[in-house]
């Protein structure tokens, strides 16, 4: 009887994590159809260097005197807790500008209802240097009054390539726990 009340659990918890299995919230997330659903400040599609797909999205710069890149923001769902955002990075001879905090960047930044900053943004990965293609991931509590998020990759006052592929935004949804 014990037996089956363990494989009963298993199955409801695996049942549980299958419902909760969202999809991507961003909008093309791959770069599949060029740029569509983010705004773009100096990306660029290319079918040669991707993680999966036919297009990954590259940020070229020269220099370290400026921002270069993409975003994307999204209305967050009603019984959203919590996001899980994620991207494949991987750069080539990236050097950041004077400041720490400068670099490959991967951000996000939740958003009020007037399209103000909540607490400012989360890092999710700042790089330099070469990198291999590599998940990035961070589960990011839903702070209260955000009604938006925006995602941001960007040569944030930094020279090299920067590539992304399959950036992904998923709502969480704080389950209550099974006695």
């Amino acid at each position: 009887m014990k037996a089956i009340k363990i494989i009963f659990s298993m199955g409801l918890i695996l049942l549980m994590l299958k419902a909760n299995a969202q999809k991507n919230l961003l909008t093309n997330g791959g770069f599949e159809d060029d740029f569509y659903g983010w705004n773009n400040g100096g990306g660029q599609v290319t079918p040669w260097n991707i993680k999966s797909g036919k297009n990954s999205c590259a940020i070229v710069t020269t220099n370290t005197d400026k921002w270069v890149g993409i975003d994307q923001t999204v209305r967050i769902p009603k019984k959203a807790t919590a996001i899980e955002f994620s991207a494949w990075l991987k750069t080539l001879n990236v050097v950041k500008g004077k400041n720490d905090w400068e670099g490959a960047l991967f951000s996000v930044a939740f958003l009020d209802s007037n399209d103000k900053e909540i607490n400012g943004g989360d890092n999710i990965a700042r790089l330099t240097g070469d990198q291999q293609w590599t998940l990035y991931t961070k589960v990011i509590k839903i702070p209260q009054r955000a009604v938006s998020f925006k995602v941001l990759i960007a040569m944030g006052n930094a020279s090299g390539t920067m590539i992304a592929d399959d950036v992904a935004a998923k709502e969480l949804i704080e389950q209550p726990a099974i006695k």
